[in-house]
Parts: C-alpha cells; structure tokens; sequence
C-alpha cells in the first residue's frame, strides 16, 4: 500500500511540476516519469530491470527538455546513480549517500557559476553533476575501498562489469547460444514446448538439429509397417496400480505432472496445473509442501463485469439504506474449474499431516496454553485426507534426484502466512524439512510404514527415491518377495531432475541418470521375481514423446514430468532464479507483484495441449514401432551409438534376467468417444484465440 500511495504522490507531483513549466504536455510526460521513476526505486532491490528503466527515464527526460546533449549526460547518470542505489540496498555501502553530496555540491555550484537562460544554466548544473558524481566514486574505487580490484585498477569503468552481468543471462540465452547450447532445456527443445502448449504447429522444416550419429544418442526402432490409425483407436489400456488396494488406482494415461510443492511454486501455478491436468485426464503430485485447495478446486475465473457491479450495488444498499440491518450479500465467486486427480506426497518433514498439539507454557504474566506443530504424523488426518476421491493415491517422499541425501529448503522469503499455517513452520525463517524419517531407518521399516499407510487409506501408496547404489533397491526387492507387502509404485528421480534449491554437489555429481537407473530398477525387481507386484515411473529430464518412449522401454511404466510442463505449460523462461523469489513469469515466487503477470485461465489451456501433445506423440511412436500400447516396449526397440559407426541394443547394454516381459494389470481403454478427439488423438486448442470461459 506504501509504494502505490508513493507511486501516486509521485506521478501527480511531477505532473504539477511540468504543468508549471510548459503547460498540459509537459504534465502528462513528466507524471508518467515521476510514477516510471517512483516504481523503479521500489523494484531496485529486488529486480535488476529497474536499473534500466531508471536510465531510459533519465535519458528521456533529457532529451525532451534539452535534446540529445542532454539527454546523453542524463542517461548515464541515471545508469551510474541507480547501480551504486543497487549496491547501497544489498551491500549498505556508503558511496551513494556521499555522492548524491557531490553531485549536490558541484551542481549547485555550476548552476549559479553559470550565466543565462535557465535551460543553459540547468545543462551546465547537469553536466556538474554527472562530473561531481563520477569523481567520488573514482576517489573511492581508487583510494578509499579494496575489496574489489577491477574497480581499484580500473575507477568508474569497473562498475560497467556490473551493470553488463546483471544483464549476462538474457544476453547469452538470447542472442549468443546456440541453439543446442543451452542446458537443461536447449533451444530447440523450448520452442517445441512453447509451441505444443499454444496448441500451434511444432513440427520441424528441413530435418532434425539434433546430433543424430553422435555417440550416445538414442533411437527408438521402427516395424516394417505401421499399425494403421484406424486400427490403434486414441485410447490406450490402463495401468491397474494398487490392485490388492480396497480402492486400485487407475491412470488413463502413462503421463503425471510431478511433484512440485506450493511455496516452490505461486497458487497461479499450483491451479493452473492442476485444471490443465484434469482436462487432460492426468494426475498431480502436490509435492512435499502440503496438499492446499489450490490443488483442489484448480483455476476459479474472474467474476464477470455483471457480477462485480452488481456485488457492489448490493452492498452500497445493505450499508446505505439498510444502515446494514439485513443480512449482508455473499461475495461472488467466479466459476471454479476443477482440480486433477491428485497423489498426495508426505516426506519427512510430514507437511500437512503434522500432528497440532496443545503445549502448556508459564511466562512472567499468565499461565496458559498454545498450539504447536509435533513432528508426529498425524494419522486420523491422513486416513480421514485420503477418503476424498479426487486423491487416487499418495507417495512416500525417501529423497529427489537433484538433491539426494538432502532435505528441501523452502527460503523465508517465500514463507507468506498461508504457507507457514499450511506447513506448520514460522514466518521470517527458512523452512527446512529432514533428510531422513524418525519412523524408519530400515527396508522392513519402510515397508511397515507404507502398509501402515495402505490400510488407512484403502489406496495405493508409492516410494520416491534417486537410484545410487544398487545394494538398497535388490533389499527392497528382496523384501517384497520373502514378505509380500510393499510399495504399490516406485518412483525412481533422475539425478538431472530439477528442484526450486539445490547444493551444486548434490545436484551436479550424485545419483544416476534416470536412463541409467531405470534398468537397475527394473533388473532388481525381475530377478526377485516381484516386478508385476510394482509399477515404476520415471522422473527427469522428460519434454518429448520420445523420451517417454525410451523410459517406458528402458523399463519404466509410466512418467511424471515437472519442468517441462512450466516451461510448455506455465511459460518459464529458464531464467534460473527460482531459488531467489523473484521468478519473472510467476510461477516460482510469492511477490504479489510478479504472480500477477501469470493468467492460470490463459495457463491452465496450456498445460491440457501440452499432455495432450504428449499423448498423441505416444500413440503416434507406438504404431510407428508396431505396438499396440506402449508396455510391449523393450530394450530391443531402442539402440544406442556405442561408437563411430557402431549401434548397440539396450538389451545388450542392460541384459534381463528374464525374458523382458511385463505381465502388468491393465483395465479397458475409456469410451472412445469424445467429440474433441481425432484419429492421432486429443485435439489441441490454439491459443492465438482466446478460450472461452467453457474451456
């Protein structure tokens, strides 16, 4: 409220000022710098863009009062000014405080040194100014600080190196990589994404980019003939996971959104995730930050222009002539669309199902009571959580493939109150959830805990975990075969995954690929003879099709996807400042300011065209590859270049210890009949038309 007030006064003081000097245009252009300006000293702290509007401010400004010889001046003061403001608010340096007193100074001292016109007199105190300004802070580089040798050895040109690397990111991403480049999501592998969730044409002109005989790249092998679309249908079998469950989940298609927390994530992203999902009939994971209503009801449409006024008609009688006697009118929603089937994950830190307890305290003054979150979990919440039939299953969190071995850290300044009611934590503190459970430490303690978990809720409940050693997954697997309990699905997360924060140890050099972990899994559980009684899904690194295809033959069932559906669903940058709470899309901050700029009625369509991109290019690789669904896969339909010239089978590389079948329970594909699908499957809605409000 302070800086919209701030943004008011300054905008209507400087329109007053240029009303004085030169009548109704000048006030209409300096009011909309005062307000430009104003904005741009509430966003220096935070957002780096402000030093560049600050400078096209200062440059415009001048030019319009003096031309080009003193716009010039003018800009790179502004330039010079806002990045030392910039290094005063992170770094509390006092070189801005005692250059604004030079530039004070010799601008004074120029104006009145200086005889004629007022405009002549005003450029010659600008030009002082900028000379007074740029003389302390050489005096300073050289003499007065040490900290920072290029600025010591190179005064006032030192400070350019920052202003050039607050900008680096956008320079390289834009202008200076290749297409190929880039990591994790290249180029080419984004404009697909972006492409695929506007529901545009995202197929490629004059061939492939991609490295197509280099070693190591990947290929999926084609049949003879192609299964004909007539004969494939647009609905795949069913994945049955949980069978010995009183309530089994059943999956429509082999594709999730992966677990992503609210708090990594704003609400905008969180609802438009999850209506995105349900329209395309996949599930959700809600991460290990708590299950919210976000998750729930899915994106709620603004309320109509009919509704507004006349909510507020409504109200202007119940206070002005009822004087607020008869009941007072109920606010309006907009229409609620809905949220996507939801997998509930719990990790150690049980968020959401901490158990609140009445702790007796004494002070100085009273005796009395407070609620406090235990670490217990709290199972009469769970068991009474996992009876609403919008949850088909939940997942218990043991670590993530960015960051295994560790536990997640949700920063302070991403904690609003809703997020440290819904966690159980406190404001102004990081949240930083275990790395390991209290209530197991062993195989047969997982697995008693899951079971636990199981008959509480009447559905199936999965592990997560990165693959490292192979000695934890052949124990689990052992285990299942001598006790016959267990996960219902294993969560295998690549060591490329991704997280809102990570240690670049962790996340750069421990834990498996997925590619290379998958066929670990899936050998472990075979050779136990217990690899029907587990669905295993694979995370990390997934965008395309194809690269579902490769896991499901690798020897995954199913997928779940987590960037590339903010990227091709939500709009993501890769701006990589996810951890910093200032995500310029929206979708990983809390700052009111920058969840605005993320529509979730826009987003949501998005995110139901790219699964539904993903569903037509399985059904398309399946007839391509002469299966009818895609668990007739096997490391037979995939080979890699093992070397110049030379192609090796995955079968080869990763031999079973059985014939490579699956025997997996699988129901009837849906009713076919949807009017918005066709023969390669769900039709996709191009976004260069608005969606209507039934969408």
């Amino acid at each position: 409220m302070f800086w919209i007030v701030a943004i008011l006064i300054g905008g209507l003081l400087s329109a007053l000022a240029g009303w004085q000097i030169g009548g109704i245009p000048a006030a209409i252009f300096l009011g909309a710098m005062g307000s430009l300006l104003t904005l741009a000293v509430r966003d220096i702290s935070k957002h780096r863009h402000a030093i560049l509007t600050g400078t096209l401010i200062a440059g415009l400004a001048g030019f319009y009062f003096g031309g080009a010889q003193l716009g010039v001046p003018l800009a790179a003061l502004g330039f010079l000014l806002l990045l030392a403001l910039h290094d005063f608010l992170l770094k509390k340096d006092a070189v801005l405080p005692v250059g604004l007193i030079f530039m004070l100074v010799f601008g004074t001292a120029g104006y009145f040194a200086m005889e004629g016109s007022v405009a002549g007199k005003g450029a010659v105190a600008t030009v002082a100014s900028l000379i007074g300004f740029l003389l302390w802070i050489g005096i300073s580089d050289f003499y007065l600080q040490s900290k920072h040798a290029i600025r010591r050895n190179f005064p006032i040109l030192g400070w350019c190196r920052y202003g050039f690397e607050l900008i680096g990111d956008e320079l390289r991403q834009y202008w200076f990589m290749g297409n190929r480049e880039e990591w994790p999501y290249n180029r080419i592998t984004r404009r697909y994404l972006y492409k695929s969730g506007k529901g545009l044409n995202n197929n490629l002109g004059f061939g492939t980019e991609e490295p197509y005989r280099e070693v190591g790249k990947l290929h999926l092998l084609q049949e003879g003939f192609a299964i004909r679309d007539r004969e494939m249908g647009t609905m795949l079998p069913r994945l049955v996971i949980g069978k010995k469950r009183r309530k089994p989940w059943i999956p429509s298609h082999p594709i999730g959104i992966a677990h992503m927390s609210f708090g990594a994530l704003s609400e905008e992203a969180v609802r438009a995730l999850s209506s995105g999902g349900m329209k395309a009939d996949i599930h959700m994971g809600t991460g290990e930050g708590g299950l919210t209503k976000y998750h729930i009801d899915g994106v709620e449409h603004p309320i109509t222009w009919k509704q507004f006024f006349g909510y507020h008609l409504s109200l202007a009688s119940h206070y002005c002539l009822h004087f607020g006697r008869n009941e007072r009118p109920v606010k309006p929603r907009g229409k609620i669309v809905g949220g996507a089937k939801i997998v509930v994950e719990i990790g150690p830190a049980k968020f959401g199902f901490r158990r609140l307890i009445t702790d007796p305290f004494v002070d100085a003054k009273a005796r009395g009571f407070r609620k406090v979150w235990s670490n217990e979990f709290d199972w009469d919440k769970y068991a009474e959580v996992m009876q609403n039939e919008q949850f088909v299953a939940s997942e218990v969190k043991g670590g993530q493939g960015a960051k295994p071995g560790q536990g997640g850290k949700l920063p302070k300044e991403k904690i609003t109150p809703e997020i440290a009611e819904i966690r159980g934590v406190e404001e102004g503190v990081d949240c930083y959830s275990p790395n390991a459970w209290d209530e197991f430490d062993t195989v047969e303690g997982l697995v008693a805990f899951i079971a636990k978990l199981q008959e509480a809720s009447g559905k199936p409940v999965g592990y997560k975990t990165p693959v490292g050693t192979e000695k934890f997954i052949r124990t689990l697997a052992k285990h299942m075969q001598e006790s016959g309990n267990g996960p219902d699905f294993i969560t295998i997360d690549g060591g490329e995954g991704g997280t809102g924060s990570a240690p670049n140890v962790l996340a750069d050099s421990v834990g498996l690929p997925l590619y290379h972990a998958i066929p670990k899994v899936d050998n472990a559980l075979r050779e136990f003879g217990v690899r029907d009684q587990v669905v295993v899904i694979g995370s990390g690194l997934i965008a395309k099709g194809d690269d579902i295809m490769i896991c499901i033959a690798l020897g995954a069932d199913m997928v779940h996807i987590a960037r590339a559906f903010l990227i091709g669903g939500l709009g993501c940058i890769m701006a990589l400042r996810c951890q910093t709470n200032r995500c310029p899309t929206g979708i990983a901050t809390q700052d009111p300011r920058l969840r605005r700029g993320l529509d979730p009625v826009d987003k949501y369509v998005r995110v139901y065209n790219y699964a539904s991109v993903l569903q037509r290019e399985i059904l398309m690789l399946c007839k391509s590859m002469g299966v009818r669904n895609p668990w007739e896969l096997t490391r037979d339909h995939v080979s890699v270049v093992s070397a110049p010239m030379v192609s090796t089978l995955l079968s080869e590389i990763h031999p079973y210890p059985d014939n490579g079948k699956r025997n997996l329970t699988l129901a009837p594909p849906l009713a076919d009949t949807d009017a918005n699908h066709d023969q390669r499957g769900p039709k996709l809605i191009q976004l260069e038309v608005r969606p209507t409000r039934d969408h």
